[in-house]
């Protein structure tokens, strides 16, 4: 890992000085720099001292191979870029408080005052002073040109090396459709860049060409491939601008040499910063929407497992009601039966107790209808239907589409026998109808059930489940459904009546035959 450390910073800081730009003969983007950064905060502090050892190592041994000062020189450049480095990214830790991952705008916040601008004015400063008590000299020319080059380095290279390190695995398991459209983008971005930044200074063309290409390629990458595509895209526009600038072409050669650095820097910068933040936000919402789903799907999941916890203890009490207590009334009435022929005023006492049983039969009912387990929900909802009838008044019509002879899931089947209960309840609480049509269709899609009345529409309350509220209420039902991946809808025209529109739809359903058949309750 050392010396591929040393290689790495190696090849960097040969990048670095093949893009210095006169007068200043400083690079546009310090890419080293960004590399010696990104290297720092990926590694653990009890390692920095070996890591920035390989690091600038490299680095010097680049310079005196050049021929770019002597041991001394080269030593105390390294051991500045070291300190420059270590103090960065100390600081960016505690500022932080986790390793750097820019998948929030507040943390891209961070990162840009700590590292982007407070880290290259530390640098550019420290730099700056060096040179001088070197002998080297030094002007504001240098310390601007070194500032900016700093803040491109720590902007692009920095982050295209940490996510690339923190998401090797992830690009083991893309697709190849992936790793397509990713060199795909890259050739196009280095195409692109090429012709904008490699050609005569023409501003009218190249400026045009520029408006034409390069901004969708970096939309692109920050769109398709987040902060770590949007980064390296920045990258490798950098790199190509900066050292066409120095060769004296393309937009940025019009002028002198410290005025076409200081545009292209700015360019770059202008550009790199929205874009960086255009990608942290779309990363931020990708997240945040992974995370409501995921929610979502576990908040379904316990509405479900709740649902079947409350049915499950109905079933029971009801057993309950019709195996002890039913019992236990059916003996009293016997016992009342015989005293009837002593005691006259025993019969009331079994008329109440026969009153008592059958409602205790109408309870247990509806707490685990047995009709929907033993034969169907098209039956369970007739004799509901019939039930409403004879304790109203109120018409109940079904309507039965498609083939329901092959029955439907447990949970489906529960689901729409209670929202069809709450919906019946709701009609006769607040619709005043006379007349009720279910129609339970089922298609090769899924099943449909939809309930409407001629009453006058259901007010806010019933909707919300208001009077209702010690039932199940539509608001209920709509999250029953929803647990069997369902969607309730409720069209309510006053004066004209309510429909509710249910619809779940199946994995595997039976062939529908569009046969129909119509039953009338009333």
């Amino acid at each position: 890992m050392l010396i591929g450390t040393a290689l790495a910073c190696f090849v960097a800081q040969w990048v670095t000085i093949r893009t210095w730009v006169p007068p200043a003969q400083v690079s546009t983007v310090w890419v080293s720099g960004g590399l010696m950064l990104g290297i720092i905060l990926l590694s653990a502090p009890r390692r920095w001292t070996a890591v920035m050892t390989a690091a600038v190592t490299g680095a010097a041994l680049l310079y005196l191979h050049l021929g770019l000062g002597g041991i001394r020189d080269a030593s105390v450049f390294a051991l500045l870029f070291a300190v420059i480095t270590i103090a960065v990214g100390t600081a960016l830790r505690v500022a932080l408080r986790r390793p750097l991952a820019l998948v929030a705008f507040r943390e891209f916040l961070i990162y840009l005052v700590v590292a982007v601008v407070g880290g290259a004015l530390l640098a550019a400063c420290l730099f700056l002073a060096v040179t001088r008590a070197l002998g080297y000299g030094g002007t504001f020319l240098h310390w601007r040109t070194l500032a900016l080059a700093a803040m491109l380095g720590y902007l692009t290279m920095t982050p295209t090396v940490v996510l690339l390190a923190q998401r090797a695995e992830r690009f083991r398991h893309a697709s190849a459709a992936r790793w397509i459209e990713a060199g795909v983008l890259g050739l196009l971005l280095a195409l692109a860049s090429g012709f904008m930044f490699s050609g005569a200074a023409d501003r009218v063309a190249t400026w045009t060409g520029f408006a034409m290409t390069l901004p969708p390629l970096l939309l692109w990458a920050a769109m398709r491939f987040g902060t770590l595509g949007a980064s390296a895209a920045l990258l490798i526009v950098s790199v190509i601008a900066t050292y066409s600038t120095g060769q004296g072409l393309g937009p940025f050669s019009t002028r002198s040499p410290g005025d076409n650095t200081l545009s292209l820097q700015l360019f770059i910068l202008g550009t790199g910063v929205p874009l960086l933040g255009l990608a942290v936000v779309l990363s931020e919402q990708r997240r945040t929407r992974a995370a409501l789903e995921a929610s979502h799907t576990r908040l379904r999941g316990l509405s479900r497992e709740l649902i079947a916890a409350r049915e499950e203890e109905g079933t029971r009490i009801a057993r309950e009601l019709h195996d002890d207590v039913g019992q236990r009334l059916a003996l009293v009435m016997i016992g009342l039966s015989r005293l009837r022929r002593d005691h006259p005023e025993a019969a009331s006492l079994q008329e109440q107790t026969s009153a008592i049983a059958h409602s205790l039969r109408q309870l247990s009912h509806q707490l685990h209808p047995a009709a929907l387990e033993h034969a169907g929900l098209a039956a369970a909802l007739e004799l509901t239907g019939e039930e409403v009838r004879q304790a109203t008044g109120l018409g109940v019509r079904l309507i039965q589409e498609g083939d329901l002879a092959g029955g439907l899931p447990g949970e489906v089947a529960l689901c729409l026998y209670r929202v069809a209960q709450e919906a019946l309840a709701n009609v006769v609480r607040h619709a005043g109808a006379r007349v009720v049509v279910l129609v339970l269709r089922r298609t090769t899609a899924g099943v449909i059930l939809e309930i409407t009345d001629d009453g006058r529409g259901l007010g806010a309350a019933a909707a919300a489940g208001g009077e209702a509220g010690r039932g199940l209420g539509l608001r209920s039902a709509t999250e029953r459904v929803a647990a069997v991946g369902g969607t309730l809808t409720v069209a309510n025209a006053p004066g004209r009546g309510t429909t509710v529109h249910v619809t779940i739809p199946l994995a595997s359903t039976p062939d529908t035959d569009h046969r129909s058949r119509q039953g009338t309750l009333s």
